[in-house]
């Protein structure tokens, strides 16, 4: 048998690293079966059920829209073209789609325009569970989509959809880690699992959840089977090659089946196992793979093998040892310190999703243009305006190439 070690890091290192796999994972190449309905009983289980992570094109409207019933038509271009995704999906006969974090395309515009929110964002989380809920539903998939969200007393958060093949709502999730500029939204206090009849134990995690490996083994320990993870970036501080190396970690960490729906790029299906078994190929593409969400957990050192690794690992953790995890201020924090406030954090990304962003496109045509002076002056701007976000570390850098003197031509 071959070792399910990877080139990632993989919390059974600690074993012999003799683990055993024998799983096969059939990936969009296998005929599927007919989709299940939800009212089937355990015992009629299909083998394998087959699921997608989209990987929708960037469709962000534009923050600079300023008339509601134009944002709300542009949204409804964005679901028809989405709705072409679970079309597509449901003609390879998937049994369940999931879609990225801020499936509207409407975040840089929330950003922008806070006092209108009430008048649109309930209106349009409500046309994606609809529109796209009926469309899935044409072909009994279930449907994982993500968005902010408004509630009735104006508290918004980041929240994921589970919805049945029927279309209609089985669980929603908040995302429960929000990166600094995202605490003007309020947290989620749990990580809810969601039963099914036959896609196992449904968790949902949102984008920086990943970050933290305390979110994926929460959804493990509740017995989450298959968790669905929309988002926008990676699992990691670092490039796509650390971030990738984190999101096959969380999914060994715990032996739980990985599918993540990302925008443009990254949208994968992960194994138990580590492996990543299925990958978008383009925009606008899916990632389509064959999968048993009850099965592909065998492991084992030289000593024990288990069909369901999980039945030793989750077994064998120490919690009493664990107590510092909830400690919320660990003497780490006594040793370093943030470079930035809470309302400043929020302030400078709103800043750099929105008017900022505009200013640094202007400020290189006029580099470009051969208008140094101009340019230097918006790109000092920018520095004070939008410090420690990647529009300072990107302005720095033209500043010092602006400044620097031209090379001097060698005469012969």
């Amino acid at each position: 048998m071959k070792s399910i070690l990877t080139d990632a890091c993989s919390p059974v290192l600690w074993m012999c690293g003799l683990l055993a796999s024998g799983l096969l994972v059939a990936v969009t190449a296998a005929a599927a079966s007919p989709p299940v309905d939800a009212s089937i009983a355990d015992g009629q289980r299909p083998a394998t059920l087959r699921v997608a992570a989209a990987q929708p094109r960037n469709r962000t409207i534009d923050w600079k829209l300023t008339d509601p019933a134009e944002v709300l038509r542009r949204v409804e271009q964005s679901l028809g073209e989405l709705e072409q995704l679970i079309r597509k999906a449901g003609e390879a006969r998937c049994d369940a789609i999931a879609f990225p974090e801020d499936t509207l395309g409407m975040g840089k515009w929330e950003t922008a325009h806070p006092e209108q929110l009430n008048e649109v964002l309930p209106d349009a989380v409500a046309r994606m569970l609809d529109q796209l809920g009926r469309a899935a539903a044409r072909h009994r998939m279930y449907l994982v989509v993500c968005n902010n969200t408004l509630d009735a007393g104006r508290t918004r958060h980041n929240t994921t959809f589970l919805l049945g093949r029927d279309g209609k709502e089985l669980g929603r999730y908040h995302k429960v880690n929000l990166p600094i500029h995202e605490l003007d939204k309020a947290r989620g206090d749990r990580f809810p699992v969601f039963a099914t009849p036959d896609l196992g134990a449904v968790g949902m995690l949102i984008c920086y959840d990943l970050v933290f490996p305390e979110a994926t083994r929460c959804l493990a320990l509740a017995g989450a089977d298959i968790i669905f993870v929309s988002t926008l970036g990676g699992a990691a501080i670092g490039d796509e090659d650390i971030s990738r190396a984190a999101f096959r970690t969380r999914a060994v960490d715990n032996f739980v089946w990985l599918v993540v729906a990302m925008r443009g790029h990254g949208s994968m299906i992960i194994s138990p196992q580590g492996k990543v078994v299925a990958e978008a190929p383009e925009p606008d593409g899916l990632a389509i793979a064959d999968i048993d969400p009850f099965g592909g957990r065998e492991g084992g050192d030289a000593f024990n093998e288990q069909q369901d690794m999980r039945g030793r690992l989750f077994r064998e953790r120490v919690p009493e040892t664990y107590g510092i995890l909830t400690d919320p201020n660990p003497p780490v924090l006594a040793k370093v310190s943030s470079n930035v406030t809470k309302e400043e954090a929020v302030r400078i990304g709103a800043l750099t999703f929105t008017t900022g962003e505009e200013q640094f496109k202007e400020a290189e045509a006029l580099a470009r243009a051969g208008k140094t002076n101009e340019a230097i002056a918006i790109f000092q701007k920018l520095c004070e305006d939008c410090r420690t976000s990647w529009i300072e570390r990107a302005a720095r850098e033209r500043l010092q190439a602006l400044r620097s003197p031209a090379p001097k031509h060698e005469t012969k």
